[in-house]
């Protein structure tokens, strides 16, 4: 079996953002929608509970939601240790990646799944990280690899990321994650319609999201990312997957606020909202 457990279910900057103002980020402070905390998931193969946890991309508010998640706390059998077994990047956004940072005080050199581009983009990052535990850098690869126990993976490469794709070898039930998407390629299509959950790229509902609180602001498809009304909304409607799940998802997302018409449409077309805490057993 699989268990993947969404640590941060918000894109940069969380829910509320520190410096705004917008309608969804006045109603989390008012606690009229639960905040969210950057995206993060973790995933595992033990049955009832996370050992040898892997990471999908390492959220700055990664101590947060460790503290938040009694089984990703240290056992008590030692004075120090983690039941977090590695990191597999999906980009090298700071939202992903600035997790990994405050993972160094680990015995052990982090293992790191990535591409060589996100290796590279991260290169400040390997500095720092290496006057501590430092990081084993893993490729990936579009062949399936063993990650742990029953669990094995392949990358599936996108325009400026990857997502990962992991199967049950026991039982060969297939998990999409790809919460950072510009662009549905052949290799992606192919993977969706393969797998029986999928977490998928929700940040912005249109493509001028940004724009209406922030003037200048750069369009969804500009910081690659697919927008929902326009772009994955009908794709994830016609998926046979019995799971599908919005996550990474903007403060200015009008999906995030109950009752919303965004958030109707969503719904209607059988697809779930991410919030933290959520756990989904394959």
């Amino acid at each position: 079996m699989i268990r993947i457990h969404i640590l941060g279910s918000a894109a940069g900057g969380g829910l509320p953002q520190w410096n705004c103002a917008c309608v969804n980020c006045v109603a989390a402070r008012a606690g009229k929608i639960d905040p969210q905390t950057q995206s993060s998931i973790a995933i595992s193969a033990d049955s009832e509970e996370f050992q040898n946890c892997w990471l999908i991309n390492a959220s700055p508010d990664l101590p947060r939601q460790i503290e938040s998640a009694t089984w990703l706390q240290p056992r008590r059998n030692a004075s120090r240790n983690t039941p977090i077994a590695g990191v597999l990047l999906t980009n090298a956004d700071i939202d992903h990646a600035l997790g990994l940072l405050l993972l160094r005080q680990q015995e052990k050199p982090l293992v790191v799944y990535a591409t060589d581009e996100t290796r590279a983009s991260l290169a400040w990052l390997d500095r720092a990280v290496a006057r501590f535990c430092g990081i084993e850098w893993r490729k990936i690869s579009s062949d399936w690899q063993r990650l742990h126990g029953s669990i094995g993976f392949r990358a599936i490469e996108l325009p400026h990321s990857v997502a990962f794709q992991f199967s049950d070898e026991a039982s060969g039930r297939l998990a999409l994650v790809a919460p950072a998407v510009s662009e549905l390629t052949r290799e992606l299509s192919e993977a969706s319609a393969d797998s029986g959950v999928i977490l998928f790229d929700g940040t912005f509902w249109s493509d001028d999201e940004l724009a209406a609180v922030r003037r200048g602001a750069r369009s969804a498809r500009q910081m690659n990312h697919l927008p929902i009304s326009d772009g994955s909304l009908d794709f994830l409607r016609q998926s046979p997957a019995h799971r599908k799940i919005y996550t990474h998802i903007n403060n200015t997302n009008p999906i995030l606020m109950p009752g919303s018409h965004e958030r109707a449409q969503v719904e209607q077309a059988g697809i779930e909202i991410a919030r933290d805490g959520l756990e989904i057993v394959l």
